[in-house]
C-alpha cells in the first residue's frame, strides 16, 4: 500500500506535464514548445520533464502516443456494420478528430519530432489507423484494387482532408461567396468515397 502511495504524486505529476504540454501544443505548436515552459505551466520544477520524459522528443512522443490512443478510442466508438456506411463513418469520425484537434494531429504524424521506435507510440499508432484498415479490409477491394490499396486510398483521403480543412484550404468551387461547412464537405467527400470503392 505505501508503494502504491508513493507512485501516486509520480503519476501526478506525470499527467500534469502531459496536460500542461498539451496546452502548450495548442496555443504555439510543436515549434515552440519547451520543457521549461510545459514545467512552468504544470507548476513543477525546471528538471521534472527530464526526470519523466528525458528530452523534449520523448515528451512530445507521449504526448502524440496519448493523441493516437484518443484516436483510436473515436474511430473505435464507430458503430456501422454495413461496411461502406462504416467506412464513411470512419472517415468522418478521423476528419473530426483532425480538425478539432489541429495541433496535435499536426504532431501525431510529424516523425521528425518523435521517437519513431518507441513501442508505445508504435503499438497506438498501428491501434488508430487499425481501425480504419479493418474496415477498409471488409470491402474486399476488387481486381482493380487490392485491399492494402483500398486501405492507403481510404487514409490517405481523409488524412488529406483534415490537412487541407486545418490549413484553410478545402473550399466547395459551387458555393461560390457562401461559407463551407468544411467538415460537412469533408464527410460528403469521404462518403462518395466509401461508395465508389463499394462498386
Amino acid at each position: 500500500m505505501d508503494d502504491e502511495n508513493a507512485m501516486k504524486p509520480v503519476a501526478s505529476a506525470r499527467a500534469a506535464l502531459l496536460a500542461a504540454a498539451v496546452d502548450e501544443l495548442t496555443e504555439h505548436g510543436h515549434a515552440g514548445i519547451s520543457l521549461r515552459a510545459v514545467a512552468r505551466r504544470a507548476g513543477l520544477s525546471h528538471a521534472a520533464p527530464k526526470y519523466h520524459f528525458d528530452d523534449r522528443a520523448g515528451l512530445l512522443t507521449a504526448v502524440a502516443t496519448q493523441g493516437f490512443r484518443d484516436l483510436a478510442a473515436a474511430l473505435g466508438a464507430v458503430d456501422a456494420p454495413d461496411p461502406e456506411a462504416r467506412l464513411a463513418a470512419l472517415g468522418a469520425a478521423y476528419i473530426d478528430f483532425g480538425v478539432a484537434h489541429p495541433a496535435l494531429f499536426d504532431l501525431m504524424f510529424r516523425a521528425v519530432e518523435l521517437d519513431a521506435d518507441d513501442a508505445a507510440l508504435r503499438e497506438a499508432q498501428h491501434s488508430a489507423i487499425g481501425v480504419l484498415a479493418a474496415a477498409a479490409g471488409r470491402m474486399g477491394g476488387s481486381e482493380q484494387m487490392s485491399p492494402s490499396t483500398l486501405t492507403v486510398m481510404a487514409w490517405a483521403l481523409v488524412h488529406g482532408l483534415v490537412v487541407l480543412a486545418r490549413d484553410g484550404s478545402l473550399r466547395d468551387p459551387g458555393a461560390g461567396e457562401d461559407p463551407v461547412d468544411v467538415p460537412v464537405l469533408a464527410h460528403s467527400i469521404a462518403a462518395t468515397f466509401s461508395r465508389l470503392a463499394a462498386r
